[in-house]
């Protein structure tokens, strides 16, 4: 019994409560596979005092055993530091020579990563604790329309006033171009017919709301009235995304601390709100990954439902319009959500895919965008990587090359591509147009960069890093050019008339006063030493994601597969940061705002008690290993 007595002063967060009886005790060793006969082998006591009465200890095997315990997250930490070290270098020196202060800084980031994830987890212990059975709570989460209503108000009144402040809403630039080809005329893109650079579903959609605008007093007033509407659906979407939390079986006080969250950090109301297409992408991202999480805990068998099969079709359809990456999310996601679809209900998902692809490969391209006049994307965004390897080449080794292997290159990226290369932006080399007659050179260009690859590897991976360094390097005020590296927003396209041709759609200027104060308050709380660490993009991006995915695997003997696939949304839509052509420009916050988004929803994954749809275990009792309970 004084054995039992010491793991429960051990161990708070796996039994909570000091009255319980002997046949209690002993079904809660049972849970965690420990024999108490062997307990004097395993931990190995060591005599000691206190209060003058002898006890037993096992703090020193405890300290060797989580020792071993965290290998992976000493491992895991490491990379993270020399990582961020690396962003950091190739921000400050443009290129990766190692040094005492680089390797100092590695380790520094390093040992920062370490307590990150500790502090998180004891974070989610205090959020995970188990709810009072006789407790009343004034918000209850109840999976109902009034709980719904509930959460959607709360939510909605706390973004209001910066919609109120950022009247008549804002507009970004890449929407200005689509508007101006809704109205056929000269933009970036053309000189006035549609394209398929950004999706042309937004297209439409951003055009009707401006057109519906005119005929009720101007342009500007169907961008406010699409604002209010886009904050609408947003809202309710991540409503309906905290009572689906609190169903599968996630604590009151962790839906509570995300609904703290998504109502009062400023990145939602402030991303949900503006006419571009990220915006539109968001709360059908957070639908489409409460769908996947719910095809995870019931092994597909809600497949069977055809309301919901429809719906997931539906979803992933609208994922793929609303932005280009988003058929390869859904694609991807779908494939992997195979492993865990029972056999008979695997060709549900596969008809998913096939739905996504045949519209987005086949429908659109070869019928309705030849019938429309839509001409499609260029090749520059596909290829910015290379694109910039290439440039970072011919920049640093333009001389040493083969004459024929820099004229390939410069063939399709221009003479005067090395004088256009910046480390952390690929925007001046790829452009944003394509010219269709280099085409022809892109084989040989091919075999020019497979060259340099061989000859300069380290070229290539510097380009790949400075690009996206953002996504690695944490933020600090010695830095110039700090607000790269954390998550502005944009308030400045309240005024409509930022670009050519804005008064033949109906758009004037307006006031920016109100929407310039909102956005410089937001920008300095981010440059405070407590705003640099809770805004900055590598934390929310790599840090977070590689949290969720360390603690799903550390639970991979029991259910942390299950929870991997249940955060494949966050962990692929990550992964696709990494083709981005720039990580630290306002431009490319919006590659990054979903991760935020989901994140809530990926928490719950991580601190529900079973990924199942029911929980046979008892309140209060984990089944966790014997190391598990020892380790801690």
């Amino acid at each position: 019994m004084e054995v039992m007595y010491h793991l429960i002063d051990s161990h708070p967060s796996l039994w909570r409560e000091r009255s319980a009886t002997t046949a209690e005790l002993v079904g809660f060793l049972h849970n965690v596979n420990y024999e108490a006969r062997n307990m004097n082998e395993v931990c190995m006591f060591s005599r000691s005092e206190r209060n003058g009465v002898a006890t037993r200890s096992v703090w020193p095997v405890q300290w060797l055993d989580w020792t071993k315990r965290r290998l992976g997250l000493m491992a895991l930490s490491l990379v993270l530091g020399i990582l961020a070290a690396c962003g950091e270098m190739l921000r400050s020196q443009g290129d990766l020579v190692w040094s005492l202060v680089g390797l100092v800084h590695g380790l520094c980031y390093a040992a920062i990563a370490f307590m990150f994830v500790l502090l998180l987890e004891l974070g989610m212990r205090w959020l995970s604790r188990e709810d009072d059975a006789q407790a009343t709570y004034r918000i209850s989460f109840r999976h109902n329309f009034r709980g719904w209503g509930v959460l959607f108000l709360i939510i909605v009144l706390c973004w209001m006033p910066y919609v109120i402040a950022l009247y008549p809403g804002v507009m970004w630039y890449d929407t200005s171009n689509q508007l101006l080809q809704w109205n056929h005329l000269p933009n970036l893109f053309t000189d006035g017919q549609l394209t398929d650079h950004h999706p042309i579903a937004d297209t439409a959609i951003f055009g009707l709301f401006v057109q519906f605008g005119n005929l009720i007093g101007s342009g500007d007033l169907g961008i406010f009235l699409y604002t209010m509407i886009q904050t609408v659906v947003t809202a309710s979407a991540m409503a309906y995304c905290l009572l689906y939390m609190r169903r599968i079986g996630a604590s009151h006080r962790l839906c509570m601390a995300a609904l703290a969250f998504v109502s009062l950090f400023p990145i939602f109301p402030m991303y949900s709100s503006p006419m571009v297409k990220d915006s539109l992408f968001l709360p059908i991202m957070v639908l489409f990954g409460v769908q996947c999480v719910e095809i995870v805990r019931s092994r597909g068998e809600v497949l069977r439902r055809t309301s919901f099969w429809g719906t997931l079709i539906g979803l992933a359809l609208a994922l793929s319009l609303a932005k280009k990456t988003g058929m390869y999310i859904a694609i991807l996601v779908c494939l992997l959500l195979v492993a865990v679809t029972r056999r008979g209900l695997r060709r549900r998902l596969i008809v998913v895919v096939a739905a996504v692809a045949a519209v987005m490969m086949i429908m659109l391209p070869k019928v309705v965008f030849p019938l429309a006049d839509v001409a499609p994307g260029g090749k520059q965004e596909m290829l910015s990587i290379p694109f910039q390897q290439s440039a970072r080449l011919l920049r640093y080794y333009g001389d040493a090359i083969l004459k024929e292997q820099r004229d390939a290159i410069e063939r399709v990226l221009g003479e005067d591509v090395a004088q256009r290369y910046a480390v952390t932006s690929a925007d001046a080399v790829k452009g944003y147009v394509w010219d269709s007659e280099k085409d022809r050179y892109l084989l040989p260009y091919a075999k020019a960069w497979l060259q340099g690859l061989a000859e300069h590897p380290l070229t290539y991976v510097e380009a790949f890093l400075g690009m996206e360094s953002a996504w690695l390097a944490l933020p600090n005020a010695g830095d110039e050019h700090v607000g790269d590296l954390l998550m502005p927003v944009y308030a400045q396209g309240t005024n409509h008339s930022f670009f050519e041709g804005h008064e033949q759609l109906g758009l004037t200027a307006s006031d920016t006063t109100m929407a310039s104060r909102v956005e410089h308050l937001i920008d300095w709380a981010e440059r405070t030493p407590v705003g640099m660490m809770l805004f900055s993009r590598a934390i929310w991006t790599t840090w977070m994601t590689a949290f969720v995915v360390y603690e799903c695997l550390r639970r991979r003997r029991h259910d942390g597969w299950l929870r991997l696939l249940g955060v494949t949304p966050l962990v692929v839509s990550y992964c696709f940061l990494w083709i981005s052509p720039v990580s630290g420009s306002i431009e490319s916050m919006r590659y990054m705002v979903p991760q935020v988004y989901i994140m809530p929803l990926a928490f719950a994954v991580l601190a529900v008690r079973s990924m199942g749809t029911a929980t046979t275990q008892p309140a209060g009792i984990q089944a966790v290993d014997t190391k598990e309970v020892v380790a801690s």
